[in-house]
């Protein structure tokens, strides 16, 4: 189901979606029960649209002052996995829904997130299915925008993608980027990894930890943004920010380096590698 379908964003990733042929089961939207979006049946609640159609799975659309409300109920009725779509979200309200979300044991991805998919098999979130082609590669990527990218640059090398998934670029999210490598790790369709990272946050020292203690033993290529960003300053994802060596991207990419994942200086670079290493 998609919250917050009525909107303007809610038309556009129904068309993507529906693209790909993964058309939405139903939408919510607080009073606008019985009406459509595209097509798509709108109920007033995430009870009743669950109960009525048997969706299991949210993706949130709503803006930030309601997604606390949205999320909430999402994860009351358990719906499992819960992606937010929702940028500029204030940290204790990301906070609060985290850890909601895993009191009640639901899988969130984000805020700040594009979505995840899995090519020909499902798709949740504002992604164009025809830049990803089905292959083995896991991608897992901090940055919407950077995700795409590299899935349609292994694309034109002839590398396609068992699952990409956006974790969202705040500092505070649900499922991090170590716990979506454990995953890829566990899924027999992915023979290696890609990732994205930047400047910010613990996440790819603790892949890094993951790699050196022998828990990832399939090949990680990283790219790492950031490198010639000033200290102190953060740029457009709440999560990219970084002081000192801490967090910085040359730090993590001596970090993951030394771990043993292979660290390319350019993006571009990544089916190169994949290639030596598959």
């Amino acid at each position: 189901m998609i919250q917050g379908v009525t909107g303007q964003m809610g038309k556009t990733v129904i068309g993507l979606m529906a693209s790909g042929g993964f058309t939405p089961v139903v939408g919510v939207t607080p009073g606008r029960g019985g009406s459509n979006s595209e097509g798509v049946s709108v109920f007033d609640t995430v009870y009743e649209a669950k109960a009525e159609t048997g969706a299991t799975a949210s993706l949130i659309l709503v803006a930030p002052s309601g997604l606390k409300d949205a999320a909430l109920e999402a994860i009351n009725e358990r719906m499992n996995p819960i992606v937010l779509m929702v940028d500029g979200v204030p940290l204790g309200v990301s906070l609060e829904i985290v850890e909601a979300a895993r009191e009640a044991g639901v899988v969130l991805i984000g805020p700040n997130s594009p979505g995840i998919i899995s090519p020909e098999k499902c798709l949740l979130g504002a992604l164009d299915p025809r830049r990803f082609l089905r292959g083995n590669v896991a991608v897992i990527s901090r940055s919407g925008g950077m995700m795409s990218t590299i899935a349609h640059t292994l694309s034109a090398d002839g590398f396609g993608a068992s699952t990409c998934l956006g974790i969202g670029g705040d500092s505070v999210i649900g499922l991090d980027m170590p716990s979506a490598v454990r995953l890829a790790q566990a899924d027999d369709e992915t023979e290696a990894i890609v990732l994205f990272g930047e400047i910010g946050t613990t996440q790819e020292e603790r892949v890094a930890a993951l790699i050196a203690s022998g828990e990832i033993t399939k090949p990680v290529v990283a790219y790492i943004a950031g490198i010639a960003a000033p200290q102190g300053i953060r740029y457009s994802h709440a999560g990219a920010q970084t002081d000192g060596l801490t967090g910085s991207a040359l730090e993590k990419r001596k970090t993951l380096s030394e771990a043993g994942a292979n660290v390319v200086e350019k993006y571009s670079d990544i089916p190169k590698v994949l290639r030596s290493l598959l």
